[in-house]
């Protein structure tokens, strides 16, 4: 089942949900893999097209692609079908599980477990909103995820669609799914796939062997943005000659741009606000490649510290998150804990309980109430705890503060790198 990203750079490579797999390799030598999320992420700045597609540099997961990659593919399932029946509400909701739980929270961008059940909870609820609000319309789609790689003018353009319907006499219908916010969209990646699709022959045969309809070329009637989250469509006109033509021109020198190797950095908020590249670009620090218009490097360089700052104490919080989930499974698998060695570290791991309290104020009153706030050592975690395992405690005292308690198991663990590694 192919994937498709969110919506940060929509488009045919990337798409709206997910990784998909690398364009396929060109047929002919000099050919440009290209596709709409180049065309995109070029337009938006070149050193970041150049970061990611030649570079090949690694990005961030982000949980918007992820939230959409399942939405995706459980509206993927429902749609592959040849003939009705299509599946029922809890087999739709069961492919969106199944694609959730393929991926840990941390591996799809959250750096919370429960923000990713929130998200898991809202993508089950809009699926079911979906379902029930097109039940009484479903038919089979022509083509339900349908990627196809054409060679023009150069370029070995990529898109991949959504779903596909056929009007009839060869005329086609195409619906692209957002799952991100509901903004004012702009239909140039529909007509990406409005020429790439009128362009492909083996729409035609597809066609033949779908209906066994034979035409001499197909055309797309219908253009459509469904908003999933609110059932919204967008829909749009077959775009004419020359809008195609004007976009088309545009196409070409973003391809001329990156075949002449021209990568100069466009800095701007909304470029650098989600960028993973940063740290890498000149622009963002001040370098040579800082545009005219933008402060000196002195004036800037605060605000290069302060982003870089929050971006390591978030790549502190992921890599704490990370820790924390290790630990805990190196815990349970401890169980009564000792000492374990790994290929490179050897570890000590000694269980032992901690006290939890839930209502810092409620505490506070049992303490006045029984006199026992200054044995508390100024209400600090452990003073409480002392007190709580204190043998001469009233019990009603006792009573009082386990109802505010929870005991937990903890693991110490002490890890020592073996001798001769560096």
């Amino acid at each position: 089942m192919k994937k498709k990203n969110s919506e940060a750079v929509p488009g045919a490579d990337q798409g709206l949900f997910g990784e998909l797999p690398p364009p396929a390799p060109a047929k002919k030598s000099g050919l440009l893999a290209f596709s709409y999320s180049k065309l995109s992420l070029y337009e938006e700045c070149p050193l970041k097209y150049k970061f990611k597609y030649i570079d090949k540099m690694k990005e961030e997961p982000k949980y918007y692609f992820a939230f959409g990659n399942s939405v995706h593919a459980a509206l993927e399932f429902l749609y592959s079908v040849k003939a009705p029946p299509f599946p029922s509400l809890e087999e739709t909701l069961d492919a969106f599980r199944r694609d959730w739980a393929a991926k840990s929270y941390l591996e799809k961008g959250y750096r919370s477990p429960q923000k990713a059940e929130d998200d898991c909870r809202k993508g089950l609820a809009m699926l079911k909103a979906y379902y029930e609000h097109n039940r009484r319309s479903f038919k089979p789609p022509f083509l339900v995820e349908y990627s196809t790689d054409v060679e023009v003018d150069g370029l070995l353009v990529r898109t991949i669609s959504d779903r596909i319907e056929h009007l009839g006499g060869g005329e086609l219908a195409i619906i692209d799914y957002k799952t991100g916010k509901d903004v004012k969209r702009q239909p140039l990646q529909l007509y990406m796939y409005q020429k790439i699709n009128e362009l492909d022959p083996r729409l035609r045969e597809k066609l033949a062997e779908t209906y066994g309809l034979r035409v001499s070329a197909v055309k797309v009637r219908q253009l459509l943005y469904y908003h999933v989250p609110t059932l919204k469509e967008y829909p749009f006109e077959r775009a004419d000659d020359k809008e195609i033509g004007a976009f088309w021109e545009r196409v070409l020198g973003v391809a001329d741009g990156i075949k002449g190797l021209k990568f100069e950095p466009t800095p701007g908020e909304r470029q650098c606000a989600w960028c993973d590249f940063k740290s890498l670009c000149p622009a963002f620090f001040g370098g040579h490649h800082r545009p005219a218009d933008l402060p000196p490097p002195e004036a800037v360089k605060i605000e290069a510290l302060v982003d870089r700052y929050g971006q390591l104490k978030e790549k502190m919080a992921d890599l704490q998150a990370q820790l924390d989930e290790v630990a805990g499974s190196l815990g349970r698998a401890a169980k009564d804990g000792g000492e374990y060695a790994g290929s490179q570290y050897t570890a000590r791991v000694k269980k032992n309980s901690k006290w939890e309290f839930r209502d810092r104020e409620a505490v506070i009153g049992v303490l006045n109430k029984f006199d026992l706030y200054q044995k508390a050592l100024n209400l600090t975690l452990t003073g409480i705890t002392s007190v709580l395992e204190s043998a001469d405690l009233p019990e009603e005292a006792r009573k009082k503060l386990l109802e505010q308690a929870v005991k937990r198991t903890a693991f110490d663990i002490k890890i020592t790198k073996k001798e001769g590694l560096i």
